[in-house]
């Protein structure tokens, strides 16, 4: 059991949660996974902070580093990694945990931080920042307003290059009133009983090796299919049905093992059922 104590931050993106760590703790280095979101590298690199990369296998384990005092990020992906975050944490002390996918996820490691918005697409803005160590603070509030926009491929894009431009900020003070209304308890419930159903559907030709028993209301189900064929024909079967699939993330190359997580893992939204797959 974890009884570390953590400093919490709120702040407008989980992308500047990394920044305002790279400079509070003046990392010059840092590694990170090949397969990994666009905006986190774009983030260090803002911070004029070296990248180094890591792989990781078909089950997102990661390959061991010989030195264990560097500072490493690693991504809990679509937050059913937390038995992998666990390893990590008694290895690498100077772990930091993206949680964007897994918001129910306790703090590990020297720092960790998740997103807003990943879990309650309402909500266009803010993220959790959880530090051992006090995190240097006098920033300003972002003055983003709340508005409603329907949950569109469009505006998804629109709200990324929004964020993407972002300084760092103290998350919105109209978003965090909106979070406050949260039922976290039921959204958690009803998550995880959706994550269920996909898992006694899929689970015997899932490729992934899932252990439901460890995971706490992931972000998806990511289904991880043996061909790219059975991937495409599933994302065109859950478009009819009107559930919009994303593929994460292409910007690898074919020689890396990492490829196959856009071509044949299908990630499963948990805010709405598809009955008959």
């Amino acid at each position: 059991m974890n009884n570390t104590k953590y400093t919490l931050l709120q702040l407008n993106t989980a992308r500047n949660c990394l920044r305002l760590l790279i400079r509070n703790y003046k990392i010059k280095e840092i590694y990170m996974p090949y397969y990994i979101c666009p905006a986190l590298r774009n983030a260090v690199f803002k911070e004029d902070c070296k990248i180094k990369y890591y792989h990781i296998d078909k089950n997102f384990r990661p390959e061991r580093l010989s030195d264990k005092n560097v500072f490493i990020l690693y991504p809990n992906y679509f937050g059913v990694c937390d038995d992998i975050v666990d390893e990590f944490e008694s290895e690498y002390k100077n772990l930091i945990v993206d949680n964007a996918h897994s918001f129910y996820s306790s703090p590990k490691g020297l720092a960790s931080f998740n997103s807003l918005r990943k879990f309650f697409p309402f909500l266009k803005s803010g993220a959790f920042l959880y530090s051992r160590d006090d995190v240097l603070n006098n920033l300003p509030n972002d003055d983003y307003l709340y508005e409603f926009i329907p949950f569109t491929y469009e505006e998804f894009c629109k709200n990324e290059n929004r964020l993407d431009n972002e300084d760092i900020k103290n998350i919105s003070p109209a978003v965090s009133e909106k979070y406050s209304f949260i039922n976290l308890e039921e959204e958690q419930k009803n998550r995880m009983g959706n994550f269920n159903f996909y898992h006694s559907k899929l689970e015997k030709s899932n490729c992934l090796n899932l252990n439901n028993k460890n995971i706490i209301a992931p972000f998806c189900y990511p289904y991880l299919a043996k061909s790219q064929y059975e991937a495409d024909e599933l994302v065109k079967k859950l478009k009819s049905k009107g559930i919009n699939i994303f593929r994460y993330w292409n910007n690898l190359p074919d020689s890396y093992e990492e490829k196959i997580f856009y071509t044949n893992l299908v990630a499963l939204p948990l805010y709405k059922i598809a009955e008959n797959l």
